[in-house]
This record gives structure tokens, C-alpha cells and sequence, in this order.
């Protein structure tokens, strides 16, 4: 299990991040960090093997084509329940106009409460999360986009890797 400091730690450099990028974004003129709307996201994950649900949020670009989608998953399976929390950060290629492929990564915690049966006993651990994330998304309509993604764990607690579709709303 990690130490709170670490937690701390972690928290303060992704809201130094945001203030940082809040201030580019006023001054390139963009609307920066606000309410943009919702989703929710599914999928399955590798080592552990898990089916996931979970939401995100959109909250905006804090620079051209970069947009602050924090998230949260639930994981099941394997013996185990796995609760991610990340603060993403995704480029858009915008400039394609049906399927628009983002990259990203994605930074955060980790919880992993592990069941073990024959102790009688439960584990668990927390740990720092980074994800790089890749995926493509449609507008549906006006007020909702169809969303594919794939995420690679690269901390221990980390699923190694995960295949997920979402839908983002308005």
C-alpha cells in the first residue's frame, strides 16, 4: 500500500497541471476547463481479467485539440475489484471528420481489493496509475459521440491492458 504523501503528491502535480494549462488556455482565446457534458464506458480488461463499467467527464480543451476527460472505472472479476481513477488528457485530431482518433495518457490512483477465500482474509493496495490511452470516436447526433478505446497499464496494479466503448453525452 502506498503512503498518503504519495496520494498528496499526485494530487498536487495534476492540479498544478490544470492551473497551468487554465492559464494557457485564456490566453489562446479557447473557452478552457468547464462543464462539457458526460458519458459513461464499458469494457474488458487483461491481468486481471475483468469486465469494467464506469463514467467520465468532459471538461473541456485547455489548449487547441487537447481536451481534460477525467475518469472512473469499476472492475470486476478475477478475484479481485479494481477502482481506477484517472485525470486524462487526450489530443484530437480534428481536422478528421468522421472517426477522430485521439491519443493520450492518463494519470491517478489505483485501488485493488483482492479476495481471498481460503484465508477468509481480504487484501488490498492502492498505487499510482499512468495509462497511455488511444481510441477513435463518431458523433451520433448533436449531443452524443460513439467512442472505441484502449488503455495499457504500466503500474503493477494496473490491468496490462484494456478494450472499451463509451458514449459521451451533452
Amino acid at each position: 500500500m502506498i503512503d498518503k504523501k504519495y496520494i498528496y503528491r499526485t494530487l498536487g502535480i495534476i492540479m498544478f497541471i490544470l492551473v497551468v494549462f487554465t492559464t494557457n488556455t485564456m490566453a489562446q482565446g479557447l473557452d478552457g476547463i468547464h462543464w462539457k457534458g458526460w458519458g459513461v464506458r464499458a469494457g474488458l480488461s487483461s491481468d486481471p481479467d475483468q469486465g469494467y463499467g464506469g463514467v467520465h467527464v468532459n471538461l473541456g480543451e485547455f489548449a487547441r485539440d487537447v481536451r481534460f476527460r477525467p475518469s472512473m472505472e469499476l472492475g470486476f472479476g478475477d478475484d479481485q475489484t479494481l477502482l481506477q481513477v484517472l485525470a486524462e488528457v487526450h489530443y484530437v485530431f480534428s481536422n478528421i471528420r468522421v472517426w477522430q482518433p485521439y491519443v493520450g495518457g492518463g494519470l491517478g490512483l489505483t485501488y485493488v481489493n483482492y479476495d481471498n477465500d481460503h484465508n477468509r482474509k481480504d487484501d488490498s493496495d492502492t498505487d499510482l496509475s499512468f495509462n497511455p490511452i488511444g481510441g477513435i470516436e463518431t458523433a451520433i447526433n448533436k449531443s452524443m459521440k460513439f467512442f472505441f478505446e484502449i488503455k495499457l497499464g504500466l503500474t503493477s496494479n494496473d490491468p496490462d491492458i484494456k478494450f472499451g466503448v463509451g458514449l459521451s453525452l451533452k
